[in-house]
């Protein structure tokens, strides 16, 4: 597949993607063509913005916004979308779906939450993210509330790979070790709705700091993604308090950037899990020297 696809290939997702960083007006845009994609491409600019009331300058600035160079270029990547595209409404679970058909409907959600977020990934942030984290001499992870695993996977990722990583899911002590980081030093911000007080205020720390601030939330206008010097998105329309499918998109872009950092350092990493192993084995045959040095009852 062309890289050029993987980019802006499926209109339906971009917009499901970028819907929450719309402008309002461009947001009107958005959601007609969402809501009736068929009629949409039959349209003409003009009669696009009179639909929905917003003028021809408006509707042809949503397009820039979604990222194609004209109305045409849009219409024609919606029209490629429709057939492929599960149309999936996110309240249509129903308790009277039998337990296959809401297993099937669980399951779709997740895939577009995926679809979503390969569709709005821009190569030059996750470029610039994979630069932070490999020169920055000290990784702090914060987060909260259900970004807190998420926070505790790339945490674990991290430390495979042999960096200095911590995490922290506690507000008064995010500012307590943001306080011990410098310059050099990244902060990773996990918060999916990106509406965290706690978060936001580590964040603004941070930066009056000179901290580098890595966050990967599902709204690019989020209040902590102002403070942040790269910013990352995982996007998902939650229709439940769960927010599952925001969780799997998520958890698929620490991945992605987990197996960067292992490609772009490859050998380094092999040389790590064979001193983790060299160490874990020393470590046990200590402790079964000092099991056998202890007096027997």
């Amino acid at each position: 597949m062309d890289e050029s696809q993987l980019n802006i290939g499926n209109a339906l997702a971009r917009l499901r993607g970028f819907l929450p960083s719309l402008s309002p007006a461009e947001k009107k845009v958005g959601e007609y063509s969402l809501e009736k994609p068929d009629q949409v491409i039959k349209m003409t600019l003009d009669e696009i913005a009179a639909q929905v009331g917003v003028s021809n300058a408006t509707a042809l600035r949503f397009c820039y916004s979604m990222g194609y160079e004209s109305w045409l270029a849009f219409k024609f990547a919606l029209v490629q979308s429709l057939p492929n595209s599960p149309r999936l409404d996110g309240n249509n679970l129903n308790k009277k779906d039998k337990n296959g058909v809401i297993a099937r409907k669980v399951l779709l959600r997740s895939m577009q939450a995926i679809d979503d977020t390969l569709s709005i990934i821009e190569d030059d942030q996750v470029d610039q993210a994979i630069m932070l984290i490999r020169k920055a001499r000290r990784i702090l992870i914060v987060s909260a509330g259900t970004s807190a695993p998420i926070a505790q996977e790339l945490h674990n990722r991290f430390l495979r790979l042999g960096l200095d990583c911590h995490m922290q899911t506690d507000p008064y002590l995010q500012e307590v070790q943001v306080a011990l980081l410098g310059p050099k030093d990244l902060l990773i911000v996990i918060s999916q709705t990106g509406n965290s007080n706690e978060s936001k205020q580590t964040a603004a720390e941070a930066q009056a700091q000179q901290i580098p601030v890595l966050c990967i939330t599902g709204n690019t206008f989020s209040p902590i993604a102002q403070y942040a010097d790269v910013v990352l998105l995982a996007v998902t329309q939650e229709s439940t308090t769960e927010t599952l499918s925001s969780r799997i998109a998520l958890y698929a872009l620490v991945h992605a950037l987990y197996v960067c950092l292992a490609m772009r350092s490859m050998d380094k990493s092999k040389t790590r899990d064979k001193n983790s192993k060299v160490v874990k084995i020393r470590a046990v045959n200590q402790l079964k020297a000092s099991e056998k040095s202890l007096p027997e009852d």
